[in-house]
C-alpha cells in the first residue's frame, strides 16, 4: 500500500504523523511511505532521517494526496487539502468532526473513507489513540494556565504553589479522565491546591487514593461547579464524550463569579468546548478575556511539544496503521472491530451517530455503508 504523510497545515502545528522508526516498520512490511518534504522538521525529524528509514521524500502536498491510498495525519484536514479528497482514499487522523461541519461536508462530498483516531475504543472503554495526546494536553494545560496567570499577561499575578507565608493557588479540574488526571499530576506537582470534579465516583476515588488524599474531589453538579469556581485561580476543562460535542456544563454566570484575572484552559475545545464562553483560538493568538477571565482555547496544545507528542502518538497509532496497510482498508474495516467502530465517513455516508446529531447530516450505519 502507498501511505502518505503530509506536512500539517494548522497554525504552528509542528507534529508529524509518523516518526522515521514508524516509517521504517511500514517499509519493512512492504509498503511505500511518502513523506512531504520537511514534514518532520518541527518535531526534529529531518528529511534524511526519513530517507534512511526507507521513506520517499516528495516535494508537494499534491504528490502526497494524489499518490497515496492511505493518508495519515495528526490534525483534521486543512481546506487546502479538500481538493484531493476522492473515493477509494482513506484518511486516518484526529477528525473531531462533531465540531467541524465544514470538514465533514468536504469529506462526504469527496466520497473518502475517514477513520478517527479518537474513536478507536477498547472493550474496557479506554481510548488508546487519544490517551497519549490527552496526557500531553493535560500537563500542558497547567503550564499554559500558570503562564497566563502572570501579571504581565493580565492574570491575577499568582504562583500556583504560593510561597512562604502565602497560600497555594486553587486549581479546579472538571473531568477525571486521562487529561484531567495528567492536569492533576502537574498542578499537584507544582504545589497547587487541586480540586477535581467528575460524575464518575470510581475515577474520583482512584485519584484520591493515588494522590494520598492530598487533593479534593467532588461530584460534579452545577451547584458544586458554581461554588468551587468562586475561589478558583486556574480552571481546566477536561470533559469528554467520545466522538460527540462536549457538553457546555460551565455557564457564563459561573465564569462571571470567578476571580478577575483567573484563567480557564479548555482541553475539550477539540470537541467544541465545555463552557458557554469558550471559542477556539490558535497557538499564534491563544488567549482572550471574557467576563474578566483569561480564556485559552487552543485545539492543538500538544504541538507545543512536537517531538515528544509525535513519538507518543506514533507508538500508539502504528499498530493500527499497520493493520490498515497490511490488510487493505475495506478488509481491515470488516476484520477489526476497533477500526470499524472508528469509521466516520465512507463513500459519501456519515457513519457516526454523534457526529450526525452535531452537524445535522443524515446518519448511515457502518454495516450499511460498508455493504
Amino acid at each position: 500500500m502507498i501511505i502518505g504523510v503530509p506536512r500539517e497545515r494548522k497554525t504552528l502545528e509542528k507534529r508529524v504523523a509518523l516518526t522515521p522508526d514508524g516509517a521504517h516498520q511500514l517499509v519493512e512490511h512492504g509498503h511505500r511511505v511518502l513523506i512531504e518534504e520537511n514534514a518532520g522538521l518541527g518535531a526534529d525529524f529531518s528529511n534524511d532521517a526519513f530517507h534512511e528509514a526507507g521513506a520517499e521524500i516528495v516535494s508537494t502536498l499534491k504528490d502526497v494526496w494524489t499518490k497515496a491510498e492511505l493518508v495519515v495525519k495528526v490534525k483534521e484536514p486543512h481546506e487546502t487539502e479538500y481538493e484531493f479528497f476522492r473515493p477509494g482514499l482513506a484518511l486516518f487522523d484526529y477528525l473531531h468532526l462533531a465540531s467541524m461541519p465544514d470538514v465533514t461536508k468536504a469529506m462526504l462530498d469527496g466520497g473518502m473513507t475517514g477513520i478517527a483516531y479518537e474513536l478507536v475504543q477498547l472493550a474496557d472503554g479506554r481510548l488508546p489513540l487519544l490517551e497519549p495526546m490527552s496526557e500531553v494536553a493535560g500537563k500542558l494545560s497547567v503550564l499554559n494556565g500558570s503562564f497566563y496567570l502572570l501579571s504581565q499577561n493580565e492574570g491575577r499575578g499568582v504562583l500556583l504553589g504560593g510561597a512562604v507565608g502565602v497560600p497555594r493557588s486553587n486549581v479546579t479540574i472538571i473531568g477525571a479522565g486521562t487529561s484531567g488526571r495528567a492536569a492533576c499530576e502537574m498542578a499537584f506537582g507544582m504545589g497547587a491546591h487541586v480540586t477535581v470534579l467528575d460524575v464518575n465516583t470510581a475515577k474520583l476515588e482512584a485519584l484520591k487514593f493515588d494522590f494520598s488524599n492530598q487533593i479534593t474531589t467532588a461530584y460534579s453538579t452545577p451547584a458544586a461547579i458554581r461554588r468551587i469556581l468562586q475561589t478558583t485561580d486556574l480552571l481546566i476543562g477536561a470533559v469528554l464524550v467520545p466522538g460527540a460535542a462536549a457538553p457546555r456544563i460551565i455557564t457564563r454566570d459561573m465564569i462571571k463569579e470567578m476571580p478577575k484575572g483567573s484563567a480557564f484552559v479548555d482541553i475539550s475545545i477539540d470537541q467544541g468546548g465545555c463552557a458557554e464562553t469558550i471559542r477556539a483560538t490558535s497557538l499564534e493568538d491563544p488567549v482572550y478575556i471574557e467576563e474578566g477571565v483569561l480564556h485559552y482555547g487552543v485545539c492543538n496544545m500538544p504541538a507545543q511539544t512536537a517531538r515528544t507528542s509525535t513519538m507518543a502518538l506514533t507508538s500508539a497509532t502504528l499498530p493500527y496503521i499497520t493493520q490498515l496497510a497490511d490488510t487493505g482498508i475495506q478488509e481491515a474495516l470488516l476484520k477489526y472491530p476497533l477500526l470499524r467502530n472508528a469509521l466516520n465517513t465512507h463513500k459519501g455516508k456519515l457513519t457516526n451517530q454523534a457526529v450526525s446529531d452535531a452537524v445535522g447530516v443524515e446518519y448511515t450505519s457502518i454495516d450499511a455503508a460498508l455493504g
